[in-house]
């Protein structure tokens, strides 16, 4: 992601890099071939990447807004953004949904998952069939905030670049935080019916973050001379260690989150080799975040067919091999599916365009294809 903040211009490698682990650690989670390690704070990274989300859309839009960007426009360009990994992955999630449903092993029948296809192609939840808000993709209810939150943000980024503004939006969104992690008992919450509603505070703090991070960076920024790497390593032993499920996880998204987003933006940056291979984890970061909980229950189905044992053997023989192999679907992912298809979908609102402005007089914006905030984009 290239900055022009402080009167500079350069790329935050390091970021794609945090983006990148973050996602590995939700993948690990979700899969059954690393349930024996637990990885019992993996489910922190949707909050880090909600304030990675925030530092990037203020990035990459705040001087577009200013210059008469409109927020529909805004928010076709990030539905666009999101919406085609996203409807990959609702579909894999169906095929997988039917496989299970067919022999009766999931409490989904073939009905059902008829039932929540068209819910699940528009970003919708429900059907109210399971407790979980996306029954065929759990994760997907983190990118549906992410689009609820950008909405908001596109009509109020004004007064959020106020000082005053964004500290009491800091404030208040904390306090709901804390409010929704006392009343469920937990911050793992947000993906189920039951707790939806502390979805909205994990996402309005961590994002609110983000934006008061880039402020922060564009004014002032810290003189580190820390490599970037030596700021990643804590990640792993964060989302590792079984501290509780509320104070030390509030900590987390409260502080350490915001505060190691903040330093790593201000480090200098890797050097070559480092940056290619954080460029390639930032890559492949939303595909495998989008993908990982449908293709794993189709990969353990397909093992517990063939190969029953492969699936109770240690991480280090099944799910080591299985994160590289996700990893490379996930780069194959954003390089020839994501790309072209986001290219087709912008040409085609550009074409649509063109034609209501000449003979319906109808004037909607032609979506150019944007890169502004690839490189570190949210998820």
């Amino acid at each position: 992601m290239a900055s022009e903040g402080r009167g500079e211009r350069r790329v935050f490698h390091a970021l794609d890099g945090m983006r990148g682990v973050a996602a590995l650690f939700v993948a690990m989670r979700h899969t059954a071939f690393f349930h024996k390690l637990g990885i019992p704070g993996g489910y922190m990274a949707v909050d880090l990447f909600f304030v990675l989300s925030g530092f990037v859309i203020a990035h990459a839009y705040e001087r577009r807004f200013q210059e008469g960007l409109s927020a529909g426009r805004f928010l076709a360009l990030r539905y666009v953004r999101l919406w085609p990994v996203y409807a990959l992955g609702a579909v894999i999630g169906l095929l997988a949904a039917l496989l299970h449903a067919l022999p009766g092993r999931d409490n989904l029948s073939a009905a059902q998952v008829a039932q929540t296809a068209p819910y699940a192609l528009a970003m919708l939840p429900g059907p109210h069939i399971r407790q979980m808000l996306y029954p065929v993709n759990s994760v997907a209810w983190s990118l549906a905030l992410e689009l609820t939150v950008n909405a908001v943000y596109a009509l109020c980024w004004r007064p959020l670049r106020r000082p005053l503004v964004l500290a009491v939006s800091l404030a208040v969104s904390a306090a709901a935080l804390v409010a929704a992690v006392a009343w469920f008992g937990k911050l793992d919450i947000g993906f189920l019916w039951r707790d939806w509603i502390g979805g909205l505070p994990r996402v309005a703090f961590s994002f609110t973050a983000g934006l008061a991070i880039y402020q922060l960076y564009r004014r002032r920024g810290l003189a580190l001379k820390a490599p970037a790497w030596a700021l990643l390593a804590p990640l792993p032993v964060l989302f590792c260690l079984p501290l509780g499920e509320t104070v030390y996880p509030l900590v987390c998204v409260l502080l350490i989150f915001p505060a190691l987003v903040f330093a790593i933006a201000s480090a200098p940056e890797p050097g070559a080799r480092q940056a290619r291979l954080f460029a390639l984890l930032g890559a492949a970061s939303y595909p495998l975040y989008a993908l990982h909980k449908p293709l794993g229950e189709l990969v353990v189905l397909g093992l517990r067919h063939i190969a029953p044992q492969m699936v109770d053997r240690t991480p280090l023989m099944t799910g080591v091999p299985y994160l590289v192999l996700l990893l490379a679907v996930s780069l194959l992912v954003e390089r020839w599916f994501d790309q072209p298809v986001r290219r087709a979908l912008n040409g085609g609102i550009g074409r649509v365009s063109r034609v209501l402005r000449r003979w319906a007089g109808i004037r909607l914006w032609p979506l150019a294809p944007d890169k502004s905030e690839d490189a570190i984009a949210e998820r």
